[in-house]
């Protein structure tokens, strides 16, 4: 699932400084406000790649987010708008953003827990 266009309780983990797609690079001041917009968001629960496109007199931004395999898509929304008018704030040049929810599936490498073993065992 993402947002696309103009779109709109967790652990962060560290973003790296956003990266810049096209034109003239961005400005420090801004690429740390973005990240920390990006980073200390509640619901979000690690960042990935962003990337700032400048054009004209504004830019494009966006970003990877990682939310849990159990939250609800309603905070998912909730979280990407709040992150969007974060980012707004921190750096009005910025004219479009384009957050992607990437929402982590059930693990595969996992072996299966020991209690199915045991429960299957009692009846």
């Amino acid at each position: 699932m993402s947002a696309t266009g103009d779109s709109t309780g967790s652990t962060n983990t560290a973003a790296q400084s956003p990266t810049t797609g096209s034109g003239s690079g961005i400005d420090p001041r801004e690429a740390a406000a973005i990240r920390e917009v990006l980073v200390l968001t509640p619901g979000v629960q690690s960042v990935g790649e962003v990337v700032v496109h400048r054009h004209g007199d504004g830019a494009l931004v966006t970003a990877v987010l990682g939310f849990g395999p159990s939250t609800p898509v309603s905070d998912v929304v909730a979280v990407l708008r709040e992150v969007k008018a974060g980012i707004r704030a921190a750096a009005p040049t910025i004219s479009a953003i384009v957050l992607e929810p990437d929402v982590a599936g059930p693990r595969d490498d996992m072996d299966t827990p020991t209690d199915v073993f045991v429960i299957r065992g009692a009846d």
